[in-house]
């Protein structure tokens, strides 16, 4: 891709995340951020623009008329679906800090590594399967 086009779909990517962050409440333009408001910012940030350049791979290969390997196309939603995995444990582990911070049920450690195992591994692992298939034949 083109440096441009490169910086151009970021900024569009910064905007589009800041407002999807004010549409749902998870940050206000103006107020500090916490450290949780920065890691969901960073990890919608990386959805969207992950989001757009395999926008922009699929609209470049139709364009030049190339084949479009399955493989590939799988192997980019496999890595979708991960990255969205991962801000799935971040919001849970949110809401299992808050919960547990109310009721003292369990120790909270065994809340993170269970969850850590319900979704940082298998994100993991379809990050690694994703590597695998999208892999330049040679």
């Amino acid at each position: 891709m083109k440096k441009r086009t490169i910086i151009i779909l970021s900024i569009i990517t910064l905007v589009l995340t800041f407002i999807f962050a004010e549409i749902f409440s998870i940050y206000h333009f103006g107020s500090v951020p916490t450290l949780l408001t920065t890691s969901y910012l960073i990890i919608i940030f990386s959805i969207f623009e992950y989001l757009f350049v395999s926008i922009t791979y699929v609209i470049r290969k139709l364009i030049k008329k190339e084949k479009i390997q399955k493989t590939k196309i799988i192997g980019l939603i496999l890595l979708f679906v991960a990255l969205l995995l991962i801000l799935w444990f971040v919001v849970v582990i949110n809401v299992d800090w808050l919960n547990w911070y109310a009721h003292y049920s369990t120790p909270f450690y065994l809340n993170v590594i269970v969850k850590s195992i319900m979704y940082l591994l298998p994100s993991i692992i379809l990050i690694i399967i994703s590597t695998l298939l999208m892999k330049k034949k040679r």
